[in-house]
């Protein structure tokens, strides 16, 4: 036993001696060829905007406030995304083990089809979808309350005191409101019907790993097929399909990176921008690195937590 603690030690720092070497000969590169090798760039200037950020930012504001706006951005495009992803995956998987030829025949083209075209590609057709058609400010299409224009979509947002500061047009643009950018909109889209083609087959999959005698045992008890797929087939489908799709909320997660492509001001659009202003490679890299292993190891944690607390985790 001794012996085994002493192996894992040695090989523990020998991993972590590769790594420190590894810094420090990436740190004296950097150093001769004159680029920066601290983390104070962090509070300089950005000197760029964003289309699209959670918190205020301008571009009088800081790279290091630049890079939290950017991971914020991330970590909420991808809770909504990996939401409405859930409610997608589970409505085409009921729908492939329909009864009905038709809903079945259409859920299985779905998933055929979303599931075998590049990620990139999902997002490049919805905002070429989202933004080419959409009309100008001074033409915004007026959905009651909400507008719709080439710049985004302006919903009413409460302000202090909850009254609601409505969006309203002016010659060039839209004023107040909550806006959502066509690029946004675009990564929520092309990464929900992309992973719900992936969680439709897991749902699926689950459902037929349950044995059919538990549905003919609940048939016999008199439950409706509501009820049984509700109390019996949906528990344990879930037990088999939820650690798959735990993988599918990490994938979706670090899948968000793409959205650079679509020019949405996620964290590594951001960062590509400080890396390209500041020479700082092995800083910037090493803080998006920290950044999405947080956001990972947070949904881990989250899912997790969910399969010990829930009666689907247990075994």
């Amino acid at each position: 036993m001794n012996r085994r603690v002493a192996l894992q030690a040695l090989l523990l720092l020998l991993v972590a001696g590769v790594f420190v070497a590894a810094f420090l000969n990436a740190r004296a590169n950097l150093e001769a060829r004159n680029m920066p090798t601290s983390f104070a760039f962090l509070w300089q200037t950005a000197g760029f905007g964003m289309n699209q950020s959670v918190i205020p930012y301008t571009p009088l504001d800081s790279y290091g406030r630049a890079l939290l706006a950017g991971a914020l951005n991330t970590l909420i495009v991808s809770v909504v995304a990996s939401a409405l992803a859930t409610l997608v995956g589970f409505a085409v998987g009921f729908s492939r083990l329909s009864s009905h030829w038709g809903l079945s025949r259409l859920a299985a083209l779905y998933v055929e089809t979303l599931r075998n075209i590049p990620l990139l590609l999902h997002l490049l057709f919805w905002y070429i979808v989202l933004l080419t058609p959409l009309p100008a400010p001074e033409h915004s299409l007026s959905l009651g309350g909400v507008l719709l224009n080439n710049r985004g979509l302006y919903f009413p947002f409460p302000g202090l005191g909850w009254p609601l500061f409505d969006p309203a047009r002016n010659a060039f643009n839209v004023e107040g409101g909550l806006r959502l950018a066509p690029e946004a909109a675009a990564m929520i889209l092309g990464l929900t019907f992309y992973t719900a083609s992936y969680i439709a087959e897991i749902l699926r999959a689950g459902v037929q790993a349950v044995p059919r005698g538990q549905i003919e045992a609940a048939s016999a008890l008199g439950l409706s097929a509501a009820q049984t797929r509700r109390l019996v087939v949906l528990p344990q489908a879930l037990r088999v399909a939820l650690p798959p799709l735990i993988s599918q909320y990490l994938a979706l997660t670090k899948n968000s990176s793409l959205a650079a492509f679509i020019g949405f001001a996620d964290l590594m659009q951001v960062s590509g921008t400080i890396l390209n202003q500041t020479g700082a490679a092995l800083q910037t890299l090493g803080v998006d690195m920290a950044l999405y292993l947080g956001l990972s190891m947070l949904t881990l944690a989250l899912m997790r937590r969910f399969e010990r607390g829930s009666e689907w985790g247990a075994r």
